[in-house]
């Protein structure tokens, strides 16, 4: 993706430097239930509906948890869809979260990373499937928009 001719008040930064990302961890399969006990637990892709995940799976003793409104990102097989979490859920492997610090509206982060799925895609590593690390997501460009009256 280019970036040339910033309108003003846009600048490029690093996603490190506009959300916390935390990136997901499987908890042990024997926390896994199907009877609404514990937190949602989102794997991955096949978990993702239109915007919002689908809850099928619940996790009694989560690793690694989202809250309501994080954004979603499919890291692995395949990299780069992304959906919002409707409530506090626990994330595996194939997920990361990403909490956007500079304001309370991550739709915008998450519109953004809708229009650049292709590109994400294609930042994908691996022989058994494609995958993304959390260093590649870092350093990751966003455009910003700042206020100038701030």
């Amino acid at each position: 993706m280019r970036f040339e001719n910033l309108p003003i008040n846009w600048k490029l930064v690093h996603l490190v430097e506009i959300s916390e990302i935390n990136m997901g961890q499987s908890p042990p399969s024997a926390t896994y239930n199907y009877e609404n006990e514990g937190l949602p637990f989102f794997q991955g892709k096949t978990d993702f509906g239109l915007i919002y995940p689908t809850k099928r799976v619940w996790c009694n003793e989560p690793k690694k948890i989202v809250n309501k409104d994080e954004i979603l990102l499919s890291v692995r097989a395949p990299v780069g869809p992304t959906n919002i979490a409707l409530e506090k859920s626990c994330i595996g492997r194939g997920l990361c979260g990403l909490k956007y610090i500079i304001d309370e509206n991550s739709k915008f982060i998450f519109y953004f990373f809708r229009s650049i799925e292709k590109e994400l895609s294609q930042l994908g590593t691996g022989s058994t499937f494609q995958a993304i690390s959390k260093s590649q997501i870092s350093n990751f460009l966003f455009l910003l928009f700042q206020n100038s009256t701030a």
